[in-house]
């Protein structure tokens, strides 16, 4: 009784078209899916039976839970099951499950049924597709066309985001950072990475080096650069894998060569930080046609550069607490947790953005080879690759998002849910989110002003923000604030920290899995910055009261100090070093 080799290692064919088909030109229109889904489907309710009432998302999914010797077995019931069993993404799934080196064989069931041994030979793998009348599937249907799309309708660029061929250092500091993304050319002018990036050099020179995959998946994934560069050539995936490696410095340093940062983001505050204590900060990027990233804000609302190399990427940006369409923010109330609920980049492109009207789509732009985007800290975006590319970006910290790193270091989740969120993160009768920007960078494109629709759940402590796509959001907050129906949503740090909970301390609190480094770390990174960079003492003492709570620190130690008739810290003492408790023990 184990599985049907037979079912298990072969293809299957049914109503969707042959991949060399020609691709359809736009996807199937959500008003027919009635008739769709009635018409020839004579075969779903025979080969389902009872299961006939769930829908083809639902059967996929619970299919998706069992291991590949019982859907094995499963595809051995009917020719339905049969189906959905033989589905391509379902094969990637159950190898992103088990993560390791990754071999591509031409699709993922092979490649799967590979590496768990489960094949007894090519020859099972090989046998002549099936093919059943008598069922489509509206579900699979668009999962197809989303595989099979091609992004050549993506390449224009209707110019919402500036472009700048370079820009003083004074220039960006007073117009764009901390304020508005913008494009920048001529940066990379005379990187050697400019004509040495390009995929058919880089297999010559790293084909052999092992790169970090990024996918949805909590095992880790890594491929060779000649199997990663013959997988992109091969793959119709939904969600393509794609490079997106934090380690290429150590592994490949020759390629730190080939690029210097920028004038504009050479300002880095994690930098006094040894290298094995600080954050992730840069990447290396290489997908196909169709990967990208999905919406998120960088990591401890850190900012970010981000240089093309090759090919073309569109880009989309909501500014800070403005949660996009389609997208729901988790915010644990027991350790500050945040988790994005969001599609995937091409799936909210093709599924959500042609159904927003024009005042609520995002700002847009199609980055081309050569140019430098800049994010600032806080802003949602979404980056979809319009065809293969390669890029390299850097995540930093500077005297304009420093205080709003510290903030987000800060026990609680009030604070968290709102720089994501806004005001939707908390409770209220109506407010308007409205983003605080110069009027020379944003001054046409504004929202309308809209009416959030609320509820709290019993006994749900966590923040829950979402938007869907007819911009519809909900919350759920167990902390009841006081009433915030006349304020206006701003990322200004003064604001933003009117929601941290005064209760809670950072050394008797918490620390949020998500913050950029640990909570040790955290405070030899603002001792540090405190000795080396005296001159931001004035700065760094107020992100220090905001991460590490170091005004009620200092309180204790004076208080200590005097109780033992020891003279009062000095001002290079004013930061704690190792742990910090024995001034609050002490206290108590």
């Amino acid at each position: 009784r184990g599985p049907c080799p037979s079912r298990l290692n072969s293809p299957t064919r049914y109503f969707l078209p042959s991949p060399h088909a020609p691709k359809p030109s736009k996807p199937t229109d959500p008003a027919r899916s009635p008739a769709m889904e009635s018409a020839g489907n004579d075969r779903r309710d025979a080969a389902l039976g009872s299961l006939a009432v769930l829908p083809d998302e639902l059967l996929c999914a619970i299919v998706d839970l069992l291991q590949p010797t019982d859907i094995g077995r499963l595809a051995c019931v009917s020719s339905v099951m049969y189906i959905l069993c033989n589905e391509e993404p379902l094969w990637m799934s159950k190898y992103l499950s088990v993560g390791g080196h990754l071999e591509y064989k031409c699709s993922w069931k092979k490649t799967t049924l590979s590496r768990l041994s489960l094949c007894s030979g090519n020859s099972e793998l090989e046998q002549k597709a099936r093919h059943f009348d008598g069922f489509n599937s509206l579900f699979l249907y668009r999962r197809w066309y989303r595989c099979f799309t091609t992004l050549s309708s993506y390449s224009f660029d209707n110019g919402h985001v500036e472009r700048k061929d370079d820009l003083s250092l004074d220039h960006f500091h007073s117009q764009y950072d901390g304020k508005g993304p913008v494009l920048l050319g001529k940066l990379a002018e005379t990187w050697p990475a400019r004509t040495k990036w390009t995929i058919q050099q880089l297999v010559h020179d790293y084909g052999e080096v092992t790169f970090r995959i990024s996918q949805r998946s909590p095992k880790k994934i890594i491929m060779k650069l000649k199997d990663y560069v013959s997988y992109m050539e091969l793959q119709h995936d939904e969600d393509p894998l794609y490079i997106f490696d934090d380690k290429f410095g150590e592994t490949t340093p020759a390629l730190l060569e080939d690029y210097r940062v920028p004038h504009l983001f050479q300002e880095d505050l994690f930098g006094v930080l040894d290298y094995e204590q600080r954050p992730a900060f840069r990447w290396l990027i290489i997908g196909p046609e169709r990967s990208g990233a999905s919406w998120h804000v960088d990591p401890g609302l850190t900012s970010a550069w981000n240089t093309l190399l090759c090919g073309r990427k569109r880009w989309a940006l909501y500014p800070p607490g403005r949660v996009p369409g389609g997208v729901t923010v988790h915010v644990s109330d027991e350790d500050g947790d945040v988790d994005i609920e969001t599609p995937t980049s091409l799936q909210w492109w093709l599924d959500i953005y042609p159904h927003l009207a024009e005042h609520e789509k995002p700002l847009e732009c199609t980055q081309l080879p050569g140019e430098t985007i800049f994010v600032p800290s806080g802003w949602w975006h979404c980056v979809l690759n319009l065809e293969t590319t390669v890029a390299v970006t850097q995540n930093f910290v500077n005297q304009s998002n420093f205080e709003h790193v510290c903030l987000d270091m800060a026990p609680g989740h009030c604070h968290k849910g709102v720089c994501r969120a806004g005001l939707l993160a908390v409770p209220g009768k109506s407010v308007r989110d409205i983003e605080n920007h110069p009027a020379g960078t944003m001054s046409a494109w504004n929202h309308n002003d809209m009416t959030r629709a609320e509820k709290r759940l019993k006994g749900s402590g966590s923040v829950r923000a979402s938007n869907s796509a007819n911009q519809c959001a909900s919350f759920e907050f167990s902390d009841v604030h006081e009433s915030l129906e006349n304020q206006v949503f701003s990322y200004d740090i003064g604001f933003l920290s009117q929601f941290l909970e005064k209760e809670k301390d950072h050394y008797t609190s918490v620390w949020s899995p998500t913050n950029p480094i640990g909570q040790r770390e955290a405070r030899e990174w603002l001792r540090r910055l405190w000795v080396l960079k005296p001159e931001l003492r004035g700065l760094i003492w107020k992100g220090a009261c905001l991460a590490i709570s170091v005004d009620k620190w200092y309180a204790c130690l004076e208080e200590v100090s005097a109780c033992h008739s020891l003279p009062p810290p000095s001002e290079d003492e004013k930061l704690p070093v190792g742990t910090g408790l024995h001034c609050f023990r002490q206290c108590d």
